[in-house]
């Protein structure tokens, strides 16, 4: 049920291999989001080779002219962009990528903190975004889907922890993508 993979290749802190997408493009006909840190234009046209659909562009990490470079990267090598904010600055950068989707971070990169309130302010800021937006962190229920969609009008999730510490992911995924709205 689930639209997409977002799969970490960051091999020295998160113990992800690009080999990862590899071997799920082989046996999974889905699109991959390469989720790293990206430094280098060299890292996306890798990424790509591996079979990456999408790529992961965190405002945070990076400063404004290596993200257009990034960005400019992507769009020539024919790979989407996420563009990743978790402040009122960063979400007013991300309008400048156009072509993007938009991912809205709830977890704060200092203190690790999340509060889902976040995407519901971030959204108002990106309203005009003519791309999806998608909340990142912190959805552990349908219940918070729901809140997310009642207050930010944000249909589009990022989920990984609740999933990678449920007993069953199978099942945990179900209770997400079978919700009415």
């Amino acid at each position: 049920g689930a639209s997409f993979l977002s799969v970490l290749t960051e091999e020295d802190f998160f113990l992800g291999k690009l080999d990862y997408i590899k071997n799920i493009k082989n046996n999974y006909k889905i699109p991959i989001l390469c989720k790293d840190f990206f430094f280098d234009p060299y890292q996306i046209a890798l990424a790509k080779s591996y079979g990456a659909d999408c790529i992961l562009l965190i405002l945070a990490a990076v400063d404004k002219i290596l993200a257009k470079d990034l960005y400019q990267a992507a769009n020539d090598l024919n790979i989407s962009t996420i563009v990743e904010v978790h402040t009122k600055k960063e979400a007013e950068e991300a309008l400048f990528f156009e072509n993007s989707i938009i991912g809205i971070n709830n977890r704060n990169l200092k203190t690790l903190e999340i509060s889902l309130d976040t995407s519901i302010n971030l959204s108002k800021i990106l309203k005009s975004h003519e791309n999806p937006l998608i909340c990142e962190s912190g959805i552990h229920s349908p219940n918070e889907i729901k809140f997310i969609v009642n207050h930010a009008q944000i249909y589009n999730f990022l989920i990984g922890e609740s999933l990678l510490s449920s007993n069953d992911i199978g099942l945990k995924l179900r209770e997400f993508t079978q919700i009415s709205l």
